[in-house]
């Protein structure tokens, strides 16, 4: 019988202290056992390092280092996937809980699917661990993804949900500058093969104000002047990233690129939105489809930069030191 493939389960912790435990009782009773917890701690402040050293004495496949200073979440998860010596590597919050068969459902999806990533569902609790009575889906479309386009706009694959072969993460490392570290993630994988979505909520995920996603979705509205034209340079910025990450959708980016940054200095930006109305069904995958919705989103790039400077100067026109 050949041997189970070692999952290595990437978890970084910041000042985690009041729900770090429930998280590791769920990640040690996992019904798959062949694992490898590769702890990061982030410069904690509170006790929350000396909590994954006691859980560490107690149980040898957690491993915990601590950061001599803080590095913030993108780098911290990149250290702790480069640690891990797994076939297989999930990402792991350090304040949400694993239902017992999270990994076994997900690696049996994996292979099954013949995927190179596999991403499920979650319920969202609050700090007390009370259940919202929402699901994560519930405000976007999962589904299985072949091709990294939609990943320009949107990303559901929240890391906390998701399981990686390993030559997945090797090619995405390291994680580009401004870009979250599961979206890059996620769209390294469909790059390079499936993306299969397993509908089964088997994480509890939590939403509280300490946490990164958080204060992310509950950040003040940006309402200073030029507030959609920096939105665009974000976007911007990631299809320029994707463009420069070698994969047989290369070209299908650096022509996005093109035609995204040219609509800066047009009027009518007829060739942005004829490719938009082309792809659509991949660019707007996150999106639900009712009422012709994918089609009237493409739609919307016809009207070039100048004239929403013109007629929007409010949300379009901003100073160009502004910009930098």
């Amino acid at each position: 019988m050949d041997m189970q493939p070692l999952i290595s389960i990437a978890l970084c912790t910041y000042n985690g202290r009041r729900n770090l435990k429930p998280q590791l009782d769920s990640l040690l009773v996992q019904s798959y056992t062949r694992i490898e917890i590769i702890a990061c701690d982030d410069a904690s402040s509170d006790d929350t390092f000396e909590i994954l050293t006691e859980y560490a004495q107690r149980d040898a496949r957690l491993r915990c280092r601590r950061n001599p200073h803080n590095l913030g979440f993108r780098r911290n998860f990149e250290q702790a996937i480069r640690l891990c010596q797994g076939e297989l590597i999930a990402l792991s919050d350090q304040d949400d809980i694993w239902l017992p068969q999270k990994l076994e459902v997900l690696l049996e999806a994996l292979n099954r699917r013949n995927a190179v990533m596999v991403y499920c569902n979650s319920e969202l609790i609050d700090a007390d661990g009370r259940a919202f009575g929402r699901r994560l889906d519930d405000s976007v479309a999962r589904r299985d993804i072949d091709h990294p386009a939609p990943f320009v706009f949107d990303n559901p694959c929240s890391g906390h949900a998701t399981l990686y072969r390993r030559a997945v993460v090797e090619r995405a490392l390291p994680f580009p500058e401004g870009a979250f570290h599961d979206w890059w993630l996620a769209f390294a994988a469909a790059s390079g093969g499936l993306v299969a979505y397993v509908d089964q909520c088997l994480v509890q995920h939590r939403r509280h104000q300490d946490s990164v996603t958080f204060r992310i979705d509950h950040a003040p509205a940006d309402s200073r002047p030029g507030f959609r034209a920096r939105q665009l340079d974000v976007t911007e910025l990631r299809v320029a990233q994707f463009a420069a990450f070698a994969s047989p959708a290369q070209d299908f980016f650096r022509q996005l690129l093109g035609l995204w940054r040219a609509r800066k200095n047009e009027i009518f930006s007829l060739r942005l939105a004829a490719f938009m109305v082309r792809h659509r069904q991949r660019l707007f995958a996150f999106n639900r489809d009712g009422g012709g919705l994918r089609l009237r989103l493409a739609l919307k790039f016809a009207w070039g930069l100048r004239m929403k400077r013109w007629l929007e100067p409010h949300r379009y026109r901003i100073e160009d030191a502004s910009r930098r």
